[in-house]
């Protein structure tokens, strides 16, 4: 893997430490051991260590007098998380933030909804707030298969300041979150960027992609068609795709953004804009005396031929009508009008007939 990030300064990276952030959240009882020759022991289910609260999450449950064990151990721009529980472990899971962030910050950010709007300007679209918290890559879970030790190793850690944030699951739903800060001037570009949920915009897709050292290009394919490359970026770290999409059936995408590093984040989504075909009604005076016809299509048809009793008729519409309705004069005895209704998509059309006898 290509190596991107400067590699001067110091070659040891540094936990913070101060109670901006290191924060613990432990079950019932926790043991964390940081490296750099600090060890901290927790000593009950409520206590403050060095200014860190450790709070108990799960107060309904007696039965175990101890969590987890957590150990982190940094070597340069490598974390290695080592975990051991009396019972089996269920999971570990670990997400990297930008920045030295707390757990406020990280609760906020988790709690604030995703940005799915269907219109949004290109202003909104590349406006970043440099304050806000951001997430590096996509939360890594590690499942465990009912052993009580469990080690992650060679989890890179990234260049400069960041936080990474832990959840160990034990049996009984015991639950141990750590956050633990650090800062590296090495660093080995591990992490994938980040695809954003699809933007809709009339009918195309705006699939952006970011990264938090470099991004290289998105790859995109609609219904496993060929694979269209696009590296025009915005600026280092975004790139932007628009994707004309079919509005006759379902958009399956499947998208991979590459960052310099040839790390790769992929995303699926399916999108349908389909709006089915034009309906078209028929109606009648009681005395059969009239024919009304209705026709409706969410997108607004653009024009309608009708032939009544042999005759064609003609209505084109300059702007797409979303409901229209016309009337014709029954004649005496036996009577047949067929419809077709068009759309701006040349593939989306309908046509019905309707009949009745008319006796005076």
């Amino acid at each position: 893997m290509n190596q991107i990030l400067d590699h001067s300064g110091p070659k040891r990276s540094k936990a913070n430490r101060n109670p901006a952030d290191t924060e613990k959240i432990v079950k019932v009882f926790a043991i964390f051991i940081i490296i750099f020759a600090i060890s901290f022991i927790g000593k009950g289910a409520y206590s403050f260590i060095n200014n860190n609260n450790i709070l108990n999450k799960d107060k309904n449950s007696d039965k175990y007098s101890n969590g987890p064990v957590i150990v982190l151990k940094a070597d340069e721009d490598l974390l290695t998380i080592e975990v051991s529980y009396k019972s089996a472990i269920e999971s570990i899971s670990y997400q990297w933030y930008r920045g030295k962030v707390t757990s406020s910050d990280i609760e906020k950010y988790l709690q604030t909804p995703e940005d799915n709007t269907t219109s949004e300007s290109d202003d909104e679209i590349e406006e970043e707030d440099e304050n806000k918290i951001s997430a590096l890559g996509t939360q890594q879970v590690q499942k465990g298969t009912g052993e009580s030790i469990m080690n992650l190793k060679n989890i890179g850690i990234p260049k400069g300041d960041s936080t990474i944030h832990i959840t160990v699951v034990a049996q009984g739903n015991v639950t141990t979150e750590y956050i633990q800060s650090y800062h590296t001037d090495v660093g080995v570009d591990k992490i994938a960027p980040v695809i954003r949920k699809p933007i809709i915009q009339g009918t195309k897709a705006i699939i952006i992609a970011s990264d938090e050292t470099e991004i290289s290009s998105i790859i995109y394919s609609i219904n496993d068609g060929p694979e269209i490359t696009i590296d025009d970026r915005q600026d280092k770290k975004t790139i932007k795709a628009e994707i004309e999409l079919d509005t006759t059936k379902e958009n399956k995408l499947k998208i991979a953004a590459v960052d310099k590093a040839n790390n790769t984040g992929m995303s699926s989504p399916t999108i349908d804009l389909y709006a089915g075909i034009p309906k078209i009604e028929f109606s009648a005076e009681p005395d059969m005396s009239k024919i009304y016809v209705n026709v409706s299509y969410s997108k607004g048809v653009t024009k309608i031929e009708y032939e009544f009793n042999g005759e064609t008729f003609t209505e084109e519409f300059s702007r797409p009508k979303k409901e229209y309705e016309f009337e014709v004069d029954s004649k005496e005895g036996y009577n047949l009008i067929s419809v077709k209704a068009y759309t701006s998509e040349e593939s989306v059309y309908a046509e019905e007939a309707g009949e009745l006898e008319y006796n005076p």
